[in-house]
């Protein structure tokens, strides 16, 4: 059956102001990355499917349509739940139905998954400045502080910025990745593995595939696919992408087993159909501008 498909990777920034919606054009153009990744499903949409989109490209491919011109009849296949889609959707007469606002803030949070899997060497949650600033001083070495819903590249603090977000806040000791990875799933069902590497600043680089020592794949999956399950008893379901690490501690291979969870598709998700790379490209897959309210804006990265 064919479907609509609407890409909001601006999942987690809604997540962060569920108190202060948006109209889907204005998600859509509210960052650059937001704008061009909506595009994504042309990656992964069947010929007969449709892409709802903000603007269109210069020689549009025939699946995408305007959010005002968008086929009625389809139902919705997201890139994450979210609120402004389902208030278009009840604008445009689509069925279209999410948890509650407030368990998808719960389960995306990077708190859920820091709570109920193992952590890090020294790891902990901090909830006041006081807690934030001892904790800075008993840790020795580089450190990272984590916002409970920052994505890849963003809502990272470093250990030499002074800047606090809201609290809490994750501290964990920065340890020597050997190899990042993640396992993707839907409806509770183990779809594939895939391994990914990041920029030096965390934002998301490439996906590809390669193997993962069967040690550390069993743990992670005895860990996640629980977790996963707890997830869907609360109400959640859908696509979820499991993200862990395999690092050196004191000379030795250790795993971390759950970094986050997502409650939403994934890079790692679309690189199942085929590897691919998030790069400083003129081409590739994506629109590589775009003329929004009369102005060109264009991309310096793009999917390769």
């Amino acid at each position: 059956m064919s479907r609509l498909h609407i890409c909001n990777t601006f999942f987690e920034r809604e997540i962060e102001l569920f108190s202060r919606q948006k109209s889907l054009s204005e998600w859509f153009r509210s960052h650059p990355s937001f704008l061009q990744l909506q595009f994504l499903p042309l990656i992964y949409a069947d010929t007969n499917d449709k892409i709802l989109v903000s603007d269109l490209p210069a020689n549009p491919d025939p699946r995408l349509f305007l959010i005002d011109d968008a086929p009625k009849n389809l139902p919705i296949e997201h890139w994450g739940p979210s609120l402004a889609i389902k208030k278009w959707a009840e604008k445009c007469h689509i069925p279209y139905s999410i948890p509650e606002p407030n368990l998808i803030s719960e389960l995306n949070s990077k708190v859920f998954s820091f709570l109920n899997s193992p952590k890090l060497p020294g790891a902990t949650l901090l909830h006041t400045e006081q807690e934030v600033t001892e904790w800075m001083e008993k840790t020795q070495g580089p450190k990272v502080l984590k916002t409970p819903l920052g994505v890849a590249g963003r809502g990272h603090i470093f250990s030499n910025v002074k800047r606090l977000y809201t609290l809490p806040l994750i501290g964990e000791p920065w340890v020597e990745r050997v190899l990042d990875f993640s396992t993707q799933w839907n409806h509770g069902k183990l779809l594939g593995v895939t391994c990914f590497e990041n920029e030096p600043n965390g934002t998301y680089k490439r996906t590809f595939t390669a193997p993962v020592e069967s040690w550390a794949l069993d743990e992670h999956i005895a860990i996640a696919k629980p977790l996963i399950e707890k997830m869907m008893n609360l109400g959640y379901s859908g696509n979820v992408g499991v993200d862990a690490f395999i690092y050196l501690w004191k000379g030795k291979k250790h795993l971390h087993p759950i970094v986050e969870i997502n409650g939403r598709k994934t890079m790692s998700w679309v690189a199942l159909k085929k590897p691919l790379s998030y790069i400083r490209a003129q081409e590739g897959v994506l629109p590589n501008e775009l003329i929004v309210n009369k102005k060109t804006v264009r991309f310096s990265r793009n999917l390769i």
